[in-house]
């Protein structure tokens, strides 16, 4: 019976340490599987660190843009009822890609903003605002730009997306080419911080964007600076459904008389028409002075009323280097314009739109006194109707009506008002 004992004994002991054995063996094999996954897992967590700090940078970047694709028509008749050219076919309708842009803005700090924003076209790339943005961080009331940006007036800083008519006025796209210059802009908005519903600009301009050749543009072609300076003032009435924004403007700088490829005898013309010769270096008087108002009224959905009015001196050249190809002449010129543009919401998707603008190059001559097409005053009608599919895409019809002064002594095509208007349907996605 002690035998017995004994050996169940030595053999429970031995199924009991095998027992251990095996236990230890599945719990040193599921320890393995666990620090196996931990790693795992550890390595998952420095990927998603790695990832969270990548979208983090990118979350600081903001992508926006928009096309305009357009087919337009526009008429080819001399005011003698005959087709435009000497027998060479006119065209007088296309489609075109008329903007094509992406903004980016980056932003790695509070304060601080990148701008980037490339217009492509069919033949080329171009830059239209590249610019660093610095905020205030104390009185958020400043801001500093430096680089590439529109020029501080209502209708050039006012979006080409948000815009109710396919172009600005006449006025505008002559005196302001190109809409940007390069320089430095001192901003300062005195709602956000002292509840005061003024805002300030003031900017130092090359003061050669938009004319000549792209490669003049690069950098300043002369050692003189333009300045602007603006001053929004806006008015609120809830109670009444109004606001009313009004301001003003200046623009102060000069034309520099360069030296051209072919260094000739070249006769300007005066404010007052008369000849004179200018010599290198030589600065022609470029002095604006703007008034602007917008009202904006809750009646029926929506009703704005906009209107700016600029006069002042302006000069140009014929030069290939620094030529307005708007206010192509040797010459300096009084001049004045203005445009009244009032737009009605109908409905909830469709926008009409009416706007006349007046510009002036020669406020000095009129009627047949005028002997170049490039003094003749102009007035214009643009109509335009808007229909929003949604907030991303809509479609806009637009006829514009240019009716010039007329003279029996500034060409043939002037005797009469030219047969020169314009209809384009406009096709807009934006993001």
């Amino acid at each position: 019976m002690k035998k017995i004992t004994l050996a169940f004994l030595i053999i429970s002991a031995i199924v009991a340490n095998a027992q251990e054995i095996h236990r230890d063996t599945v719990y040193s094999s599921l320890r393995e599987k666990v620090d196996e996954q931990a790693m795992k897992i550890a390595g998952y967590d420095e990927r998603i660190s790695a990832d969270e700090s990548v979208l983090n940078e990118l979350n600081k970047i903001k992508i926006s843009g928009y096309i305009q694709s357009q087919f337009e028509m526009n008429d080819v008749w001399s005011a003698d009822g005959s087709v435009h050219g000497s027998g060479t076919p006119t065209v007088s309708n296309s489609f075109s890609l008329r903007r094509a842009r992406v903004k980016f803005t980056y932003k790695p700090i509070d304060g601080v903003n990148f701008v980037l924003c490339p217009d492509f076209q069919v033949n080329k790339i171009s830059l239209k605002d590249a610019f660093v943005q610095l905020n205030d961080l104390w009185i958020n009331t400043f801001s500093l730009f430096v680089g590439q940006f529109n020029r501080p007036t209502y209708e050039v800083e006012f979006s080409s997306s948000a815009r109710e008519f396919a172009e600005r006025s006449l006025m505008t796209r002559t005196l302001y080419p190109s809409e940007r210059d390069q320089g430095a802009k001192l901003e300062a908005d005195f709602m956000t911080k002292f509840n005061v519903p003024l805002k300030l600009q003031f900017a130092v301009l090359n003061g050669n964007f938009g004319e000549g050749a792209i490669d003049n543009q690069v950098k300043d072609i002369d050692n003189g600076k333009d300045v602007m300076a603006r001053a929004v003032y806006s008015f609120s009435m809830p109670n009444k459904g109004l606001g009313i924004d009004i301001g003003g403007h200046t623009y102060i700088g000069n034309t520099t008389v360069i030296a051209q490829t072919t260094p000739v005898p070249t006769v300007f013309k005066d404010v007052n028409n008369n000849s004179f010769t200018p010599i290198v270096g030589d600065k022609l008087k470029k002095e604006l002075f703007g008034a602007e108002m917008q009202v904006y009224y809750d009646f029926l959905g929506g009703l704005s009323l906009k209107s700016e009015y600029i006069r002042g001196t302006y000069s140009g050249t014929t030069n290939p280097t620094q030529v307005n190809s708007s206010f192509n002449a040797n010459k300096v010129r009084n001049i004045e314009g203005y445009y009244i543009s009032l737009i009605k919401d109908v409905g909830k998707n469709n926008v009409a739109s009416i706007r006349y603008d007046v510009f002036d190059p020669n406020t000095k001559l009129s009627g047949d006194a005028v002997t170049k097409k490039d003094d003749l005053k102009y007035n214009n009608w643009t109509y335009a109707w808007q229909y929003f599919f949604n907030s991303n895409i809509k479609l806009m019809a637009s006829y514009t009506m240019p009716i010039n002064e007329k003279s029996l002594n500034a060409g043939a095509d002037y005797i009469k008002d030219k047969h020169d208007n314009v209809f384009t349907l406009r096709f807009q996605a934006s993001f």
